[in-house]
C-alpha cells in the first residue's frame, strides 16, 4: 500500500533554503518593513490611540510569527525552495511597481512621473503582469486590460465612491 503523505520533494541542500527557515525569514523581513513603513505615524496622541498604533502591533506580531518559524525549523528547515520562477516573478512585480508610480505619479530627484490615474496605470500593470504568463497573447492581454480597467475604475471611482484619481492629464480627477 501507497502512503500518499510522504514527502518526495528533495531535502535542502543546506538549512537556510529549507522552505520553513525562508518562510520564517520573510516573515520577519515584511515585519521589519512593516515596522519602517509605519515608524512616522503616532503611536499615541493626546485623543488616546494613533494611528501607528495598529501598524506595529501587527508589525510585531509577524516578527514573532517569523521567529516561531525560524526556531521551529531548526529541528526540520523542511523541503528544498527547488527552483524560483525568476521569468515568471519579474513581469508580475514590474506590474505592480508600474502601478505603484503611475497611478498618483512618482517624484524621486530629477525623475518626475506625472499622476495618470487609473486609465493608465491598470493596463500599464494588466499587460505588464501578463507576460509572465508564457501563453499569453498582446491582444488577449489588451482586451482584457480594457475590460478590467473599466471595471476597476466603476466600482473604485463609482460604485465605493473612493478618491482614485480616473485620469487626470484628461478629465481633471
Amino acid at each position: 500500500m501507497h502512503d500518499s503523505t510522504i514527502n518526495t520533494e528533495p531535502p535542502a541542500a543546506n538549512g537556510w533554503q529549507g522552505r520553513e527557515r525562508i518562510a520564517g525569514l520573510t516573515l520577519l523581513a515584511l515585519g521589519g518593513l512593516g515596522l519602517w513603513g509605519g515608524a512616522d505615524l503616532p503611536f499615541m496622541t493626546s485623543d488616546g490611540v494613533g494611528s501607528g498604533l495598529m501598524p506595529r502591533i501587527l508589525s510585531l506580531i509577524i516578527i514573532g510569527l517569523g521567529i516561531l518559524q525560524i526556531v521551529l525549523s531548526i529541528k526540520d528547515p523542511g523541503p528544498s525552495t527547488g527552483h524560483w520562477a525568476i521569468r515568471e516573478t519579474i513581469p508580475v512585480v514590474l506590474g505592480v511597481i508600474l502601478f505603484a508610480v503611475t497611478i498618483r505619479g512618482y517624484h524621486l530627484g530629477p525623475l518626475a512621473i506625472p499622476k495618470l490615474g487609473m486609465a493608465v496605470a491598470c493596463p500599464l500593470a494588466i499587460v505588464a503582469s501578463g507576460l509572465a504568463a508564457r501563453d499569453s497573447r498582446l491582444p488577449e492581454l489588451l482586451v482584457f486590460a480594457v475590460v478590467l480597467t473599466a471595471f476597476c475604475i466603476g466600482l473604485f471611482r463609482y460604485a465605493l465612491g473612493l478618491s482614485v484619481p480616473v485620469a487626470p492629464w484628461l478629465l481633471g480627477y
